[in-house]
């Protein structure tokens, strides 16, 4: 199952390939739409190919990827980096690098563990079928819990000294994996009120409305 784009006056269009119900998926699209850069979408269906050319030649057999005519761009933070390049208008974007303080940094590293154990625990549990009482599972989803926990503790002042900016990697990252959670129901999001605060909040802007998490139906199926 190889994955085709088209064409716009000549040029070919970028084309993302990954997952509706993807959290890094979902952060490559919100940053296509916060910069105004017209991107085909090309779902992958089944998760269980070893074959790299069903992830658009993606040799580690991960998602999201970029196709750019005979290019690939792989990885979401790579393929934001790439999408902000290209941008019709210079979008003010914050990224990791740009946080000055250590926590900011911490958070976004936090944001990037929570982001992986969740993809660890739905995919092993849900789509393998894997024991969930595994210590494997057992550890990732406390780790998980640690990092939300200490995201949600210290997530105010950290937002509160970010730059001016029109979009950040960590604010949006931090909202795609908060209604990931509630989506894939993989942890109880109360006792988190300042993360989910964000999510409301975030969830207002157009791109996030715009692309939904929903599960993808191959054609006829």
């Amino acid at each position: 199952m190889s994955v085709e784009h088209g064409t716009r006056g000549g040029m070919p269009v970028p084309c993302i390939v990954g997952r509706s119900s993807s959290h890094f998926t979902r952060l490559v699209r919100v940053f296509a739409e916060e910069l105004g850069v017209a991107c085909e979408f090309a779902p992958v269906y089944d998760l269980s190919s070893l074959n790299p050319s069903d992830y658009a030649g993606n040799p580690a057999l991960k998602l999201p990827v970029l196709k750019l005519g005979d290019v690939r761009v792989f990885g979401a933070e790579n393929i934001c980096r790439t999408l902000a390049e290209s941008a019709p208008e210079r979008r003010r974007v914050v990224w990791p690098e740009d946080l000055r303080d250590l926590p900011a940094r911490n958070a976004q590293e936090l944001v990037w563990h929570a982001m992986q154990a969740q993809v660890q625990l739905a995919f092993g549990t849900q789509v393998a079928k894997l024991p969930a009482d595994s210590i494997y599972f057992a550890k990732s989803a406390a780790g998980m819990r640690n990092a939300l926990e200490w995201l949600d503790e210290r997530l105010p002042p950290i937002i509160d000294a970010m730059p001016p900016r029109d979009i950040s990697l960590l604010e949006a990252s931090l909202f795609c994996l908060i209604e990931h959670l509630a989506f894939r129901a993989t942890v109880p999001l109360l006792p988190y009120g300042h993360l989910t605060a964000l999510a409301r909040a975030f969830g207002e802007r157009a791109s996030a409305q715009r692309t939904p998490y929903m599960f993808d139906t191959p054609p006829g199926g």
